[in-house]
């Protein structure tokens, strides 16, 4: 084995573990609910399962079952046909390239690149598979593997429409404690300024818990929608909103 390619294990594994690390400490701290190797496991069985075998899209009638789609019409599907096709073809080409100039290194960097593309995959199929859900009184919002966000009708102090916001140079101001309902990955949102359109936010008249990657608890104090249904699902939240209220009022008198 190389000195190169050697060292690049070590630090790969180095990093590998402080990461661990940080999740243990995370967990002992009560930041993370369940045991995060296991999250980690089940999360990567899920990837490789929604890469392989759910290619078929969520049915949805969201007036009939409170149903509203992540993924339609949003900006993702276009990157997700970029992000294959990029990892595809840098595969072949640095392949090919590192076969010439250092071998040792080919192998391992397609590995990596294979993972991508399934990981890819499977997020993405992932993300369709997981639309809002509004049960009677509480709404359920899980983007894939990404984040996830449940909360009562009782939560909700106001629903209105939303833009979003830019400073003085266009870029796109990222507001804290808010929980985000797009398709498209806000790690590329914040590296390149690229969005879904926001459309609606929600804000709760307290901080609500939610669980991030590996299960990370945070809390935020409002809910940005940019789903394309956003109208109809903004439109079944207030009728449902309404209607828990008179029933509310209906139980004090």
């Amino acid at each position: 084995m190389e000195t190169r390619l050697f060292i690049s294990i070590i630090v790969l594994i180095t990093l590998v573990v402080f990461f661990i690390v940080y999740l243990y400490d995370m967990y002992k701290k009560g930041k993370i609910d369940e045991n995060p190797y296991s999250a980690i496991l089940l999360k990567e069985r899920t990837i490789l399962y929604f890469s392989f075998f759910r290619w078929k899209n969520v049915k949805t009638d969201h007036s009939a079952d409170g149903l509203f789609p992540l993924h339609k019409n949003s900006t993702y599907f276009w990157l997700f046909i970029a992000l294959i096709h990029e990892q595809i073809i840098e595969m072949f080409v640095l392949h090919i390239y590192l076969k010439k100039v250092d071998p040792s290194f080919a192998n391992f960097f397609s590995m990596l690149h294979i993972y991508s593309i399934l990981y890819i995959m499977g997020d993405y199929n992932w993300v369709r598979n997981t639309p809002i859900l509004v049960k009677e009184n509480t709404v359920e919002m899980k983007i894939g593997a990404r984040r996830e966000l449940s909360f009562h009708l009782r939560d909700v102090s106001s629903i209105q429409q939303a833009r979003l916001k830019h400073d003085k140079n266009g870029s796109i101001i990222h507001e804290q404690d808010v929980f985000q309902v797009t398709a498209f990955p806000r790690v590329l949102t914040k590296l390149f300024g690229i969005s879904d359109e926001l459309k609606h936010e929600i804000i709760f008249n307290k901080p609500i818990t939610y669980k991030g990657y590996f299960g990370l608890k945070k809390q935020v104090s409002k809910v940005h929608i940019y789903i394309e249904d956003s109208v109809d699902f903004v439109q079944m939240l207030e009728m449902k909103l309404t209607d828990y209220e008179e029933k509310q009022r209906l139980v004090v008198e």
